[in-house]
This record gives C-alpha cells, structure tokens and sequence, in this order.
C-alpha cells in the first residue's frame, strides 16, 4: 500500500470516528434514532457477509500462506475486519508483530524495543536506549511507537510506553548552574 493510500484510510476512518461521536453526541431525536438503525444495520450486513466469505475462504483454502493471512495483512482489509471483531489474528500477536518490525527499524538507531504484556488488550512495551548514541529524541521515539502498535492493534484498550529520557538532556547542565557552583555558599564570592 502507498503513503497516499495509508493516510488516505487513515483520513477515512477517522472521518467515520467523528461522524460517529457526533451522532452519538446529538440530541435524540426520531431522525436521529433512525440513522442509529440504519447504520447499525448496514453494519451488521456487512459483518455477517465478511464473517460468511471468511468461512467459504477457510474451508477452502489450501493456498501457502492461508489466503485469509494474506487478507488480513492488506491495511484496508485488515481495518474492515477489526471494525466488526473479525480480524483473524489477536491483539497480542498483531502488536508482536509491530514490536518485531520496531525493533528492526530502532536498532539502527540504538534503541531497543522490548514488549513487557498483553493482557486484556492492554500493552505495555518499554525501549532501551544505547547511552553512547544520540539517536531520536523521546517524544519521537514514543509517537513511533504509538503510530505503528496502534496501527497494527487499533482495537487495544491501552497502551503504556517506557520510554528512556533523552541520553544527553542528563548530562546537561545549564551556565546559571555552572556560575552558580562556582561561587561559595558562604559568602557568594567566587573561591580563589
């Protein structure tokens, strides 16, 4: 899938989102209780059609990989999937599998990525930082972290990053604190 269709799905999913908190938000109203069914219905259709075609694909299928793999590996399809509770593959192994790709991808910058649980749909994941390489700062460390688990797991219920200050930010002092030390604290003069 291209970077354009990525942020393409992302746009769309996230105008569903919206569209649905602002339905939800709405006072109720019959047009509003309607929209509510219709929706529902729509949904629940295409739930039973995907989890039907699912079955025909599984009892058939003698493909190498399984084809409903190959299915669930498609970013779209895959999100289809994970809106009606069918994807075929559970949180812990989806976020596994976004842990392993992380840890390809941060070891070049000498960070590693560890997966500490997966229980009940929450994730707990904690990096380690090689103190001797500068490497990507905090904050970005824990958006990529965020962006590719929630990617492959948008469906768990939390996720708590450990995430190692900034290597240098410890070492650093700021020239107020150096003039500051230099100074005696008895008299405030500098020592001799």
């Amino acid at each position: 899938m291209s970077e354009h269709d990525e942020r393409d799905l992302r746009e769309r999913l996230q105008q569903l989102e919206l569209l649905v908190r602002q339905m939800e938000e709405s006072a109720d109203s019959p047009a509003l209780a309607r929209a509510r069914q219709l929706v529902r219905a729509v949904l629940d259709l295409h739930a039973s059609g995907l989890r039907r075609m699912l079955e025909i694909v599984a009892a058939r299928d003698i493909a190498a990989p399984p084809l409903i793999g190959v299915l669930a590996e498609d970013a779209v399809v895959a999100a289809v999937l994970l809106l009606h509770g069918l994807h075929p593959l559970d949180v812990e192994t989806r976020v596994r599998r976004a842990v392993a790709a992380l840890g390809a991808a941060l070891a070049a910058d000498g960070v590693g990525v560890a997966l500490l649980a997966v229980t009940d749909a929450a994730v707990r994941v904690s990096l380690v930082r090689d103190a001797r390489r500068g490497g990507l700062p905090a904050v970005a460390l824990r958006t990529l972290v965020e962006n590719a688990i929630l990617a492959a797991a948008p469906d768990a219920v939390s996720l708590e990053i450990d995430v190692p200050d900034d290597p240098m930010r410890g070492d650093f002092v700021p020239l107020e604190q150096v003039r500051l030390r230099e100074r005696s604290p008895a008299t405030g003069a500098r020592p001799a």
